[in-house]
């Protein structure tokens, strides 16, 4: 019996569905190539991270200003390029060490193959933050810390908070969208090298040169 032109057309249009899934499928291995490349987990980041004691803001971006010609603090930002690098200003406050330090390692960054996450955030005086890791993926970024004090020959005031800066260095170029962030963190850290564990709560702790000069956190 010879097949109906009803059940050859079906036949045809099973054939081209088949194609086209046929193509979908083989371009899903590489989409999903390119999205596992913009996502990751860093546990051990290269992480900068600059104070400023006696100011709110750690960059300022050179190419726009406010109301009163003053360059405008800079918060969350995927630095994708050299030349975005080139325009972020530090802010006064930081200390000379620290500035040379953001700008060597600004400098530093192969915006071919890498991408710097900048994030304000906070912390007292007398503690540090210890970065335990960064993920990633397109438009976002989160990292994990703990809290812990800072050697007691640093220079710093009880229950004061003071301005953090933290610079990732991700092994990834991303483009510069970012739509959402997160931090979470704990405190004190589970495991750690410091082995003093308090500072007199009312005191003023001075420190010494060196540990001034150094600059940031060493962790």
């Amino acid at each position: 019996m010879s097949p109906t032109r009803r059940s050859l057309l079906g036949s045809a249009a099973l054939g081209v569905l088949g194609t086209f899934a046929g193509c979908s499928g083989a371009s899903d291995p590489e989409s999903a190539s390119v999205r596992r490349q913009a996502s990751g987990t860093d546990p051990d980041p290269t992480v900068l991270k600059p104070r400023n004691p006696d100011g709110d803001r750690i960059l300022l971006d050179g190419s726009e200003v406010d109301g009163e010609g003053e360059p405008i603090s800079v918060g969350r930002e995927l630095v994708t390029s050299a030349e975005r690098a080139s325009d972020l200003l530090v802010a006064e406050g930081v200390a000379d060490a620290d500035r040379e330090r953001i700008r060597s390692f600004l400098d530093a960054t192969d915006y071919d193959a890498e991408t710097v996450y900048v994030s304000p955030a906070g912390v007292r005086s007398c503690e540090r933050l210890h970065i335990e890791s960064v993920s990633w993926e397109p438009g976002r970024v989160d990292y994990e810390y703990c809290r812990e004090l800072r050697p007691p020959d640093e220079a710093c005031v009880a229950d004061a908070w003071v301005t953090l800066g933290l610079f990732f260095r991700l092994p990834v170029a991303l483009d510069g969208r970012i739509t959402g962030s997160g931090s979470s963190g704990r405190s004190p850290c589970r495991t750690t090298e410091t082995e003093y564990a308090v500072i007199e709560g009312n005191a003023t702790v001075p420190g010494n040169d060196t540990a001034i000069d150094a600059g940031g956190d060493s962790r």
